[in-house]
């Protein structure tokens, strides 16, 4: 065995990166020399850091203690305050906290110290994957059907249960609105999925990032199986606070054991939440009516952004359900299928070569079957700043004036979008 292997262990030797930052340094790469990409293969929020956390910040930029892995107490006051505001649950107390740099170092911490089995959804973010890998969890993959929106249903869930240990617990992962698919699990779904999970006495991890990113009613999995729900969630997405690397889950009190086990996984690793930051989030969620207008005016640029794409790219037989919510569609470029293209990382290699334009193939980094021509589509590639400034949020845009509107607030979606109809019509006719 060669040397570098003896340093790993042995379930690890072909472990990589995270696919989407690793993608994402590619792209950036090709682009500081000199190449025009449209990359829509990174989901990075295209808006300005809300005027609240930035004065926040400045103000804050003096704090320099260690802090608890539970957070500060005003914090955690101000964000069950938010999520009482949108109506997302109403039973979690401040001792339910667990803060984290960023959801995703909760969510691993989880996966680390549970004791049992993670069922995952296909398609799945690009991290729950690797992160059950490296906590050495086993994992079972649910995988839905298009029909169905790829929301699992009952048959799903109870097929992947008879792959699993009976006598070992289980945790299932959901993410809505969902990374890839930007599809919200209805109110009927997450009631069904959560009476199944009871049954099955199924923990339920529950991610929702995504969750002010929507124009349609979201429902949380607490609402109906608070006992047995965990939520996480965070700024990154709906405050545009990526790097600030915010992030928090809430346990109920059934599960206390569990959440007292991640604060001390936190306590051995990350030690803390950045104090700055931590602070900056206090005094910036004192300002909800400010904050409420800057996520009605992103989600509404959103909204126009998802819509487009998902019209244009039907247009030239490239299927998809329309984006809901967060900044992703799933679009599949079965149409483009041949000799050359018979996965999608030929179909990612051949457009990034050919169209300038960069996607993510969803096999196998969101977990979707080898030679399945989907993508994960993140209609974020342009400067969000004037188009929030600009968009009407009261307007029912139709086609034309949606068009118009990113023509000139969002130009360089619609440049990217001109080249992938290029691109497709180019094949269909060959």
């Amino acid at each position: 065995m060669p040397a570098h292997l003896r340093l790993l262990r042995s379930d690890l030797h072909d472990y990589k990166a995270a696919s989407n930052l690793s993608f994402n340094n590619h792209i950036k790469d090709l682009i500081s020399k000199g190449r025009k990409i449209h990359h829509f293969g990174f989901g990075e929020s295209p808006f300005p850091v809300p005027e609240p956390f930035k004065q926040g910040l400045i103000e804050s930029a003096g704090r320099n203690e260690y802090l608890s892995v539970e957070g500060l107490l005003d914090l955690r006051k101000e964000i069950l305050k938010f999520h009482s505001k949108y109506g997302d649950f109403d039973h979690f107390t401040v001792e339910d906290f667990v803060l984290g740099a960023g959801s995703k170092e909760v969510i691993y911490h989880i996966m680390n110290v549970f004791g049992g089995e993670v069922l995952l959804v296909s398609p799945s973010w690009t991290s729950y994957f690797p992160q059950t890998q490296l906590s050495g969890r086993p994992a079972i993959v649910i995988e839905p059907t298009r029909e169905n929106r790829f929301v699992p249903k009952k048959a799903d869930i109870e097929k992947a249960l008879s792959f699993c240990d009976p006598d070992l617990p289980k945790v299932l992962v959901l993410n809505s609105p969902n990374n890839p698919t930007g599809i919200i699990y209805s109110e009927d779904d997450v009631k069904e999925i959560s009476e199944i999970c009871k049954k099955h006495k199924i923990l339920i991890l529950s991610d929702e990032i995504y969750a002010r990113l929507t124009n349609k009613k979201f429902t949380s999995f607490a609402k109906f199986y608070p006992e047995g729900t965990i939520v996480t969630s965070g700024f990154s997405k709906w405050a545009s606070l990526g790097g600030w690397r915010a992030g928090y889950a809430l346990f109920p009190k059934e599960l206390s054991k569990l959440r007292e086990a991640v604060s001390s996984a936190g306590s051995h690793s990350y030690t803390c939440q950045p104090s700055p930051v931590q602070h900056a989030l206090v005094k910036g969620l004192r300002h909800l009516d400010e904050l409420e207008d800057y996520i009605n005016r992103t989600k509404k640029v959103l909204s126009l952004a998802g819509h487009y794409c998902h019209r244009k790219l039907r247009s030239v037989g490239v299927i998809s359900h329309l984006s809901e919510g967060a900044y992703y569609f799933m679009p599949d470029f079965e149409i483009c299928r041949g000799e050359r293209i018979q996965n999608g990382e030929q179909l990612c290699e051949v457009l990034l070569k050919e169209a300038n334009v960069a996607l993510q193939p969803c096999d196998p980094h969101y977990l979707r079957p080898r030679g399945e021509l989907s993508t994960r589509f993140a209609f974020v590639n342009f400067k969000g700043e004037e188009a929030m400034k600009n968009v009407d949020i009261n307007k029912n845009y139709n086609d034309d004036e949606e068009e118009e509107f990113l023509k000139k607030y969002a130009e360089p979606l619609v440049d990217g979008v001109d080249s992938i109809i290029k691109f497709v019509g180019s094949w269909k006719n060959n």
